[in-house]
C-alpha cells in the first residue's frame, strides 16, 4: 500500500474526491469527469479503505484533518476545492473546519445534516446493537480490538461482482452505469486501520462542525423518498434542525432518491460544475 493513493485526472485548480466507506476513490469519476476540463481532480482512496495506508493511532477530527493536509503539503497544493461523499465528506468537513484558509468551495454528498445513529443499523445490520460497546473497547484498547474485530466487518473478494452490482443497484434505487461498475471492480480492502478510521467517524460531531463552517459550502441531501421511509423521516428532521441554526456560508440542496446523490441523476455533477466554474 503506499501513503496516499490517488487517481488525477483534468487540468487547471486542484481539486479532491473522497469516497464513502469501503468505495475507493474513482467513486467520483463521474464528477471528476464533469469538471476535468477546468480542474485537476484527486480521487483519493481513504487511510485504509482501498490502497492509501490506514491510520494507526485514535482517528480524531483533527487526526483525519491533518491526514489529508499531509497529502497536499506532499502534492505541493495550497488551496483546494473540495468534494466528500459520506465517509468523505466526513474527511471534508473535518479538514474545512481546521483549515478553512485551504479550501475554496466545499461540496458534501449526503453528509453534515446527520450525525452518525448511535446505532447504526443501516450502516452494520447486526452489530448495531453492539457498537456503542464496540466503540468503548476500541478506544481504550485500539489495536488488539481492531485486530478481533476485522473480520467481523470486512469481507472476501466477490466471485460474483455483476450479482454483488445488481443487489446494490437495487437496494439503492439506482440505475446500473459504468461508472458504478467501475467502482465496484476497483480493489477497495478494509484493513483494520481502516477500521479505526470507521470507529473514529463514529464519535465525530459533522452536524455541528458544518454549523460553525467558515467556508462556502454546499449540502446535497438524500430524501429518500421511494427508497426508506424511516430514513426518509429521520432526514426531515435533521434538516429543519439545520435550517433553524445554519449559517449564511451554507447552502443545501435536496437531490430526490437514496445516499448515492451523484448517481441519483446528474444534477449534482451538474451543479458543482455550475457553482465552482462561476467562481473559479
Amino acid at each position: 500500500m503506499e501513503d496516499f493513493y490517488a487517481e488525477i485526472i483534468g487540468t487547471g485548480q486542484d481539486a479532491i474526491f473522497l469516497p464513502a466507506g469501503g468505495m475507493p476513490g474513482v467513486e467520483g469519476l463521474n464528477i471528476a469527469e464533469h469538471i476535468k476540463g477546468n480542474f485537476r481532480v484527486h480521487m483519493i482512496d481513504l487511510p485504509g479503505i482501498g490502497r492509501s495506508t490506514g491510520i494507526s493511532e485514535r482517528c480524531t477530527s483533527k487526526v483525519i484533518a491533518d491526514w489529508l493536509k499531509e497529502y497536499l503539503d506532499k502534492q505541493g497544493i495550497k488551496k483546494i476545492l473540495l468534494i466528500g461523499h459520506s465517509l468523505g465528506g466526513g474527511f471534508a468537513i473535518s479538514f474545512a473546519y481546521y483549515y478553512p484558509e485551504r479550501v475554496s468551495q466545499l461540496f458534501l454528498l449526503d453528509q453534515g445534516h446527520k450525525d452518525f445513529p448511535r446505532v447504526p443499523v443501516h450502516e452494520f445490520g447486526p452489530f448495531a446493537l453492539a457498537f456503542p460497546m464496540l466503540n468503548l473497547m476500541v478506544r481504550l484498547c485500539r489495536r488488539p480490538v481492531l485486530k478481533v474485530l476485522h473480520p467481523l466487518f470486512s469481507s472476501q473478494p466477490s466471485e460474483d461482482l455483476e450479482n454483488d452490482i445488481h443487489r446494490f443497484c437495487k437496494a439503492t434505487n439506482l440505475k446500473k452505469t459504468n461508472y458504478i461498475d467501475q467502482t465496484f471492480y476497483t480493489p477497495c480492502e478494509v484493513t483494520p486501520e481502516g477500521l479505526n478510521v470507521m470507529f473514529g467517524f463514529y464519535n465525530i460531531p459533522l452536524a455541528s462542525m458544518v454549523q460553525k463552517m467558515l467556508v462556502p459550502t454546499t449540502l446535497y441531501y438524500a430524501s429518500f423518498k421511494g427508497v426508506n421511509k424511516s430514513e426518509e423521516a429521520r432526514t426531515i428532521k435533521a434538516i429543519d434542525r439545520l435550517l433553524q441554526r445554519r449559517n449564511s456560508k451554507l447552502t443545501i440542496k435536496r437531490v430526490d432518491g437514496g445516499h448515492y446523490v451523484h448517481w441519483n441523476n446528474d444534477y449534482v455533477k451538474n451543479h458543482i460544475a455550475e457553482q465552482s466554474i462561476s467562481s473559479h
